[in-house]
């Protein structure tokens, strides 16, 4: 089925849309900007974060190892962890 032809209103021109506010999508974002493409980032809730700040999922045990008492992340994770 072909809809008919009709005017889109432009809310915004960027050079990379990420659509998604969670880790990988803040990553995404950044790692964009940082290389100077201009960004737009489109999350359908009220927050950033995805379910670790929504959700109320708490346990995010992939960053710290116990055992050797050391973060186990690095790049863009680990500078949010250090701010």
């Amino acid at each position: 089925m072909q809809e008919p032809a009709h005017d889109v209103r432009v809310a915004a021109e960027s050079d990379v849309v990420v659509v998604g506010g969670g880790p990988a999508g803040q990553a995404a974002a950044l790692a964009a900007a940082r290389n100077g493409a201009s960004v737009t980032l489109l999350e359908r809730y009220n927050h950033l974060g995805g379910l670790a700040s929504g959700g109320m999922v708490l346990v995010l045990d992939d960053m710290w190892d116990s055992h050797q008492r050391e973060i186990s992340v690095r790049g863009i994770c680990l500078e949010m962890i250090e701010r």
